[in-house]
């Protein structure tokens, strides 16, 4: 599996589909999720405002193509509420990114990593648990995840995945490319 880490804007990104995350209590939308929300003129928060987007642990909400995203597909993925978000939460999180993803019969993702954005979160931990579990489900299966990074979580993302990488090894061969804008 090759798993690219880009901090170029996401309209430079080639992939499939656009992934999101949202914890149910995190509001306003922080990261990339805030971004796209931004650019969507806060379409992701008057559906959340009305309840229709509630962030739960699982849920998913698949919204049409939109011209802000370059006419592609936009998934959100629930994580529940922020303090119940630990290691095996973040491994769950990245199997149902795939496996959705998968089902979908889609194999380029461009995402974030979930909590991307927020200061009291360990990156590195992070991406060492969601590229675990992103790689678990899918396997030797065509699956390309683009991870979108701000130039402040670049190195941290990498070193997690680096690590995640070494961990995996034996299962499946996993190469991390960091894109040079």
């Amino acid at each position: 599996m090759e798993v690219y880490v880009d901090k170029r804007d996401m309209q430079e990104i080639p992939c499939d589909l656009f992934c999101l995350w949202h914890f149910s209590d995190e509001k306003p939308l922080k990261g990339i999720t805030g971004l796209v929300d931004w650019r969507l003129d806060a379409r992701i928060s008057q559906l959340i405002l009305s309840g229709k987007i509630q962030g739960s642990w699982g849920e998913k909400v698949m919204l049409g193509a939109m011209d802000a995203l370059a006419g592609r597909e936009l998934l959100i993925i629930g994580l529940g509420q922020l303090n119940e978000f630990e290691q095996s939460r973040i491994q769950d999180a990245g199997r149902l990114m795939a496996r959705t993803v998968l089902n979908l019969n889609l194999n380029k993702v461009c995402m974030s990593l979930p909590g991307a954005g927020r200061r009291d979160l360990d990156i590195v931990v992070i991406a060492e648990n969601i590229l675990y579990g992103l790689v678990s489900e899918a396997g030797e299966r065509d699956f390309t995840p683009w991870i979108m990074c701000t130039h402040d979580e670049i190195d941290e993302t990498i070193l997690g995945f680096q690590k995640t990488k070494i961990t995996l090894k034996s299962r499946v061969k996993t190469d991390i490319i960091q894109v040079k804008s």
